[in-house]
């Protein structure tokens, strides 16, 4: 379990609302002690702030509060702080987003995400690693899978999504057609596996630098179709499954496999999975007996 959580309220749907950037007030006249005093409270504010890396994203109360004294966040995705930031990379809020609760395989239950709405303008999500619904946390594993982008409305400047925790699926078009991204990174973890759906990223035209999890298992049909700027990636020596053309319409220079040939000849590729690829080396980073790469002309 994640220490960050994000506390959804009012029938699966929470919202906080866009907060503009704002250029503070003038300041009134002080006096030299007022000024002093100020200086010492904003400053032990500073602190308090940078010694808090667990932010829990509440109601309306607290969204009330920010509006009033927006967040100034100089954006670290490692601290796990859930949620849309802008171009100056300040947090902007959570945004809106529906939920379900699943059952895993094991029979343990965990937040699925739907339909999320950016906060306008922004330029990073970072997405969370649990939710609270009804007092209760639950892991968030999987976003996305209806066929269509999970960003529903305001993402067209999104330029990076970061997960801090292992989302385990990607469900189909979850981060697809979207004008602005260029990057995308997955984090890994010690223990499960991570399967990207069909056109999960497809028609991301700037996008050109990929992190995906050590635990990806698949890669579904289409995952990078016409995402015409991507030349080279990284894939998982974990990986059993390519699905049909994956890097379709892409100018992929390199595929940097993290395994050796035995590794790579055991994966499962649907017929035409390296369509559209040409003049492409597959690096075999762990291979020590013969040739370190696949040539694909």
């Amino acid at each position: 379990m994640e220490e960050n959580e994000v506390k959804v309220e009012s029938e699966n749907v929470v919202e906080t609302p866009e907060i503009p950037d704002k250029t503070p007030l003038e300041s009134k006249k002080m006096s030299p002690k007022e000024k002093k005093a100020t200086w010492i409270i904003g400053s032990i504010g500073v602190l308090l702030v940078a010694a808090f890396t667990t932010v829990m994203i509440v109601g309306a109360i607290n969204d009330n509060e920010r509006a009033n004294h927006p967040i100034e966040y100089y954006f670290d995705w490692n601290q796990d702080l859930a949620g849309f930031y802008n171009a100056s990379d300040k947090y902007a809020g959570a945004g809106t987003f529906e939920y379900e609760i699943r059952t895993d395989s094991a029979d343990r239950e965990y937040a699925h995400i739907n339909n999320v709405t950016a906060i306008t303008n922004s330029t990073t999500f970072v997405l969370p690693s649990t939710v609270k619904i009804d007092d209760k946390n639950y892991s968030v594993y999987s976003i996305g899978d209806n066929g269509t982008s999970a960003i529903k409305a305001k993402g067209e400047k999104l330029k990076a999504i970061y997960a801090q925790s292992l989302y385990k699926e990607i469900g189909s078009y979850s981060f697809s057609s979207l004008p602005s991204l260029t990057k995308v990174s997955f984090r890994s973890v010690k223990e499960g596996k991570q399967e990207i759906g069909d056109h999960a990223f497809y028609n991301n035209p700037l996008l050109t630098d990929v992190t995906l999890a050590d635990n990806l298992t698949a890669l579904g049909d289409s995952a990078f179709e016409d995402c015409s700027s991507l030349t080279q990636i990284n894939l998982s020596g974990s990986l059993t499954k390519i699905g049909k053309a994956v890097f379709k319409g892409c100018k992929m220079n390199y595929i940097n496999f993290n395994g050796n040939k035995t590794d790579w000849e055991k994966i499962v590729k649907e017929d035409g999975w390296a369509e559209g690829i040409s003049d492409c080396y597959i690096q075999l980073l762990k291979e020590t007996k013969a040739s370190p790469y696949i040539y694909i002309e």
